[in-house]
């Protein structure tokens, strides 16, 4: 499964680099882990107000969803946060 995280927004709007990943290049609990959250992501949220927030784009294979703060559910926070810890051991 292919995931793609792309950020944006914050103070600058910064636009890093977008995270991707290949679960089948993941050590095996892991990958099963994303695997399981990303087929149950839910849908996406409308923008919330206010100044320097934080806008989401999380492809799975060739489906995209957007996530905005504050409203990001805690599935969707959690592949987040996942997917960062991913990229950072790899």
């Amino acid at each position: 499964m292919r995931i793609e995280v792309r950020q944006q927004g914050g103070f600058a709007g910064l636009r890093p680099p977008p995270l991707v990943l290949d679960t089948n290049d993941l050590e095996r609990a892991r990958a099963q882990e994303l695997e399981r959250l990303a087929s149950t992501l839910p849908p996406g949220n409308e923008p919330g107000h206010g100044a320097d927030l934080m806008r989401y784009d999380v492809t799975i294979d060739d489906r995209t969803t957007t996530y905005h703060e504050p409203g990001v559910p805690d599935a969707a926070r959690r592949l987040l946060r996942l997917v960062r810890e991913a990229d950072r051991d790899a």
